[in-house]
């Protein structure tokens, strides 16, 4: 029997309308072929731990009344700051004090150097008492103006070279603890804490691991936390998140873990894509000379130095039992003005540079109580990924540093209760301003629309989209 030509391609598309649905079926949750989407997968029962909030430093110099403190600490989901007292500017200190405290916002107040009465000819510390005393007549004094501490960092940085040696060394760091605490205690100050040993590097190559074995048991117990810095650039070789995670399994190793404070991280990179940003330690001058608020322009004014530092808040956050502190929360004039400085993530006019852009549309969205859920996988090719979670939201980012869009895959897996998409937001600039005209990158949203799907024997949502490059998604969800 003869089929009609029509008949025959009537059955050849039912054959593969058949074929493809049941390819979408085996496929219904991510089995689809190789190369077409990039997975991210998390497993929500799978926690790194609770989210401690952030840090930042804060430059106590010069308190900016442009600036919307509540909102900006607010949106940044600040919970420390940082801060170094160099003058008697007491009426600055005492209407930043007052909106962080509304907040209960933490201050941890360090040191740049030792005062010089306590140091010999060649820097080095030999009156360690009158130093440990020092250090307790300035928590007096900050209590005295109603600007309690709640932390100190006894020196900042000290296995940096002041002058022809450290002004203070490992062995010297254990003393110091002691007799601090003991000044301390003496003024009755036991709700002081100290933290430390503040050292320039998470890396422990060297002698940089005496710092942490050479306290004793009783120094080591007097600390709440580790503080390092963890500044990433090519230099090094090692991102921050391997950085950090070389130490701790150093602490582990040891046996001295301890949360750590992240005592200031951000990019130390300038060159992004092939293209030269002005260093923000050496700005360039463009644009309006009279006034030096509006002419001033370094790399974080840019989308790919903003990327980058977004990239490396994630990684930090990856480990567990980890306060990462914002280099610089804005910039001050001095340091604009005189040192032609420009960490900040706010401008002198208290606007929004593109890190604070991003870095706010995920922290504002992170629920209290969060608890932090990495990838099951390590991310690659300018993808990187986290979650945070609590009983009644999900909030899942994902960032695309490259220059071109990515097609990815979300798995929630988990999953115990139905979830619901509450927003889903994308955020990028659609012009990157090349720096020799000196404008600031700006970042736009563009809202999305996603079908998550379930898969209920294996308790997992699963959504497809399209990053486009250089952009942040972020998702929140509520379970219902």
């Amino acid at each position: 029997m003869r089929i009609s030509p029509l008949l025959n391609r009537a059955l050849k598309t039912g054959s593969i309308i058949l074929i493809l649905g049941m390819m979408w079926s085996c496929s219904f949750f991510g089995d689809r072929k190789k190369g077409e989407y990039t997975p991210i997968e998390f497993d929500l029962q799978k926690e790194v731990g609770p989210f401690q909030g952030l840090g930042a430093n804060v430059p106590i110099s010069f308190y900016s009344r442009r600036m919307k403190v509540l909102q900006t600490f607010n949106e940044l989901g600040i919970k420390y700051i940082r801060v170094k007292r160099d003058a008697e500017n007491w009426d600055d200190i005492l209407a930043l004090r007052a909106s962080t405290s509304r907040l209960g916002v933490k201050w941890i107040y360090s040191l740049d150097a030792i005062p010089p009465q306590f140091l010999n000819n060649y820097g080095r510390l030999v009156d360690l008492k009158g130093f440990a005393i020092w250090w307790a007549e300035e928590v007096d004094e900050l209590l005295y103006q109603d600007v309690p501490a709640d932390y100190i960092e006894l020196l900042d940085t000290p296995n940096i070279l002041r002058g022809d040696s450290l002004s203070l060394s490992s062995d010297l760091f254990n003393d110091l603890i002691h007799a601090t605490r003991a000044e301390l205690d003496l003024r009755d100050f036991q709700n002081v804490a100290i933290v430390g040993p503040g050292l320039s590097t998470p890396s422990i190559a060297g002698d940089l691991e005496t710092w942490y074995m050479d306290l004793d048991q009783a120094g080591f117990d007097m600390l709440p936390f580790w503080s390092v810095h963890c500044r990433e650039n090519s230099i090094d070789g090692e991102q921050t998140g391997a950085a950090l995670g070389t130490l701790f399994e150093y602490l582990d190793k040891i046996e001295s873990r301890k949360p750590v404070m992240v005592s200031s991280f951000t990019t130390l990179e300038t060159k992004f894509n092939d293209i030269q940003y002005p260093d923000p330690n050496q700005y360039d001058l463009l644009g309006n000379l009279n006034t030096f608020e509006s002419y001033y322009y370094s790399a974080t004014f840019s989308l790919p130095y903003a990327l980058r530092v977004y990239s490396n808040t994630l990684d930090l956050l990856k480990h567990r039992q980890v306060v990462p502190f914002l280099h610089q929360l804005y910039d001050a004039p001095a340091d604009v003005k005189y040192k032609k400085r420009s960490w900040g993530l706010l401008d002198l006019n208290g606007d929004e540079k593109p890190v604070f852009s991003l870095l706010s549309q995920l922290m504002k969205r992170v629920p209290k109580q969060a608890t932090i859920v990495a990838t099951l996988d390590p991310t690659h090719e300018g993808l990187n990924a986290l979650t945070f979670k609590n009983q009644d939201e999900v909030i899942v980012t994902v960032l695309n540093e490259s220059l071109g869009s990515k097609s990815i895959q979300i798995s929630l897996h988990g999953v115990d209760r139905k979830l619901t998409v509450h927003s889903v937001e994308l955020h990028y600039s659609p012009v990157l301003f090349p720096p020799e005209q000196g404008k600031k990158d700006m970042v736009e949203t563009e809202v999305l629309e996603i079908k998550p799907r379930y898969d209920g024997a294996n308790d997992t949502y699963v959504f497809a989209l399209m990053l486009k490059p250089q952009s942040i998604f972020v998702g929140e969800f509520h379970y219902k």
